[in-house]
């Protein structure tokens, strides 16, 4: 008798979320857990239950000592169905796994905290204006996006849709500064929408920028003053270079220390 496989290894069939654990407590859990019940409802999954997800992250950060850790959680539609066809009431199966933090950020003292050097990556967001912004399973443009960088000078890699509109970094939102606005590229056709870009207004809520999202060509990136990517785990990281064009850090500093201080407002004890 053959073993069912599960259907976010078979099809992609799930999404997830990567959430930052800093003295054991989970960083800005509202837009995490906001992401995965907007996920569940698009995607037709059952809802999820809170409480039980949070003593499931409380079992895997048991005896964490670490000043910083990372928790991946990713909810699969399970098993069954016939071939692409899910069962009408799909059993949801949740994982979460604890991960050690990336190299290279721990002294949150130190600047640029994680910078980056940045080329035009060949691969392109395709358009599904149905599962845009979310964070399914299917990443396979973003995992072609980040293979072409082995090898290479840069970090990151600016990636745009079939229109040639900037979308996005491999695997960070990215946002373009110029006088004292901050512009970062409509989503509502591909991307992800990143828990970091979507809590940016709040933690900067009292200061003088003043926020666009709209579509965004790649000449308006070299005519930025200064970019930077954001995303859960790394926070506010300024991009230094994109191709053979450097950008001053200054304005990037600003925003990546207000960001640090609206974190260490928003944790949550799971």
């Amino acid at each position: 008798m053959s073993q069912q496989l599960d259907r976010g290894l078979l099809y992609g069939d799930g999404f997830f979320t990567t959430v930052l654990v800093q003295s054991g407590q989970l960083v800005n859990w509202s837009a995490h857990w906001q992401r995965l019940q907007l996920s569940a409802q698009r995607l037709k999954f059952p809802p999820l239950s809170e409480p039980k997800l949070l003593c499931q992250i409380a079992a895997e950060l048991v005896d964490t000592d670490e000043d910083y850790a990372v928790i991946k959680i990713l909810v699969s539609r399970g098993l069954g169905g016939l071939g692409y066809q899910p069962l009408p009431k799909p059993h949801p199966i949740i994982y979460v796994q604890k991960l050690a933090f990336p190299n290279g950020l721990k002294n949150d003292q130190a600047w640029p905290f994680f910078s980056v050097k940045m080329t035009l990556s060949a691969i392109r967001c395709a358009d599904q204006p149905l599962l845009a912004g979310l964070k399914h399973c299917n990443r396979l443009e973003n995992v072609m996006a980040r293979e072409a960088l082995i090898g290479s000078s840069f970090d990151e890699a600016v990636m745009l849709n079939p229109q040639g509109e900037v979308i996005s970094a491999t695997q960070a939102n990215l946002v373009l500064i110029k006088d004292n606005q901050l512009i970062t590229p409509e989503l509502s056709r591909s991307g992800v929408m990143g828990t970091c870009l979507s809590s940016l207004p709040r933690a900067l809520k009292n200061t003088q920028w003043q926020w666009q999202i709209r579509p965004v060509s790649l000449d308006e990136v070299y005519q930025a003053e200064a970019i930077f990517c954001c995303n859960a785990v790394r926070g506010v990281m300024p991009v230094m270079q994109f191709q053979q064009q450097g950008y001053d850090s200054e304005k990037t500093r600003q925003i990546a220390q207000a960001w640090q201080k609206w974190q260490a407002q928003n944790l949550t004890q799971p």
